[in-house]
């Protein structure tokens, strides 16, 4: 049996690929050796293998999701395969945090690869078919780019994290909407929906950002905000904005955006239209779009 795993800083996707060529996937937290030990991840793995709610991704639909959980803690010790790709396993020590909790809680697995989660969203919108050099964008939570050939990565964009980078992100767009609430910067409408819906205050926005682990999800957590009101001016010169800056920062490394793009994230996904718009402008060609690579994974695994 095969597992799979993408892993971004908020969450964890999980897919399972039995003998049968049937398909379970579930989520945990993220497993992003930045923020966590071996230890922690083990502790958390333990958890989801004994406790965790999945969804059945077979045809049929008619598993209980404690039929599944049965399933999952009867049979993942069976694993033969592991394809680990997370955010922060782009340095040997990384990723030697992450290979330490997989060989500990599947001791079986005879092939393992742990790889930054930049190759799994190559991996998983790239059709090999095309054979030619393309830009890879992950807008999540946080953002990357790369180029891709289809078989590996040939360049990588400098990636300053969450405080000093992430141009486009989820964190990006989050930080930027709640900055512009706490200056009075907000249109009058737009500011009085987003206080309604959050009352947030200064002083609860200065100890999430500071004073708490992982600020990036919290900015996150307010893109959905956005995508509510992504037909306002303000909300959309916000976003074509920010995704801009990210694509500035492509265009000086990389030079030359006359290429296919390929965008994965929940940002990219919901933001769509924006996105191939500011793509399309620089004369790039945005290809495909997923919201999630594990999919893709999974399904390319069968060619």
């Amino acid at each position: 049996m095969i597992l799979y795993a993408d892993s971004g800083s908020t969450k964890t996707d999980w897919a399972l690929k039995t003998e049968n060529g049937k398909v379970l996937t579930w989520k945990s937290g993220g497993w992003n050796p930045y923020f966590l030990t071996t230890k922690q991840m083990i502790d958390e793995g333990k958890d989801f293998i004994n406790k965790s709610y999945l969804e059945n991704q077979n045809e049929s639909h008619q598993d209980s999701a404690q039929d599944i959980a049965y399933y999952l803690e009867e049979h993942l010790y069976k694993v033969t395969e592991i394809q680990f790709y997370g955010a922060g396993c782009s340095t040997d020590e990384n990723r030697q945090i992450v290979y330490a909790a997989l060989k500990t809680l599947f001791p079986q697995a005879e092939k393992m690869e742990v790889a930054h989660d930049l190759l799994g969203a190559a991996r998983s919108v790239y059709n090999d078919s095309e054979n030619k050099k393309g830009i890879v964008l992950i807008l999540g939570t946080g953002s990357n780019a790369c180029l891709y050939n289809g078989k590996k990565i040939t360049q990588e964009l400098t990636n300053l994290g969450f405080w000093l980078g992430d141009e486009g992100s989820g964190g990006f767009l989050g930080k930027k909407l709640v900055t512009d609430f706490l200056y009075g910067l907000l249109p009058n409408e737009i500011h009085d929906l987003f206080y309604k819906e959050y009352k947030l205050t200064r002083e609860i926005v200065l100890k999430k950002a500071y004073q708490e682990p992982k600020p990036n999800e919290f900015f996150a957590s307010f893109v959905p905000f956005l995508y509510k009101y992504r037909d306002d001016s303000f909300v959309r010169n916000l976003v074509t904005t920010a995704f801009d800056e990210f694509l500035d920062r492509i265009e000086k490394e990389f030079k030359d955006l006359n290429l296919n793009f390929y965008a994965v994230g929940s940002v990219a996904f919901f933001f769509e239209e924006i996105l191939n718009e500011r793509v399309t402008r620089r004369k790039g060609n945005l290809v495909r779009v997923v919201k999630s690579p594990i999919e893709g994974l999974v399904e390319l695994s069968n060619l």
